[in-house]
């Protein structure tokens, strides 16, 4: 039994290690650090409610429609007045010709 004792203590430790390994890989320093970390954002993301996130979502939404539609304008806008600036020129030259 204490066998068995030892060598799953010998095996968390391992683990452990490796844990501590994959976490310095992507740049926390261990255990610990990672659960501050996780604490932080926790209380971070707390600080903002969902339906604060959920009207600022549709207020860019919004946004973004508009924004569509004034590109649709002003293309628009751009078409015709390239229509109409090619129409007199068609005109001169069919007066003087």
């Amino acid at each position: 039994m204490s066998i068995d004792i030892t060598r799953d203590a010998e095996e968390l430790s391992r683990y452990y290690s490796e844990l501590g390994r994959r976490l310095a890989q992507n740049g926390v320093r261990n255990v610990g650090e990672l659960i501050a970390a996780y604490e932080q954002l926790r209380r971070a993301l707390d600080a903002v409610s969902r339906q604060e996130i959920g009207w600022a979502a549709e207020q860019a939404q919004r946004l973004v429609e508009r924004l569509v539609q004034m590109d649709t304008t002003l293309q628009t806008l751009r078409r015709l007045k390239e229509t109409l600036g090619r129409a007199p020129a068609a005109s001169h030259s069919a007066a003087g010709g």
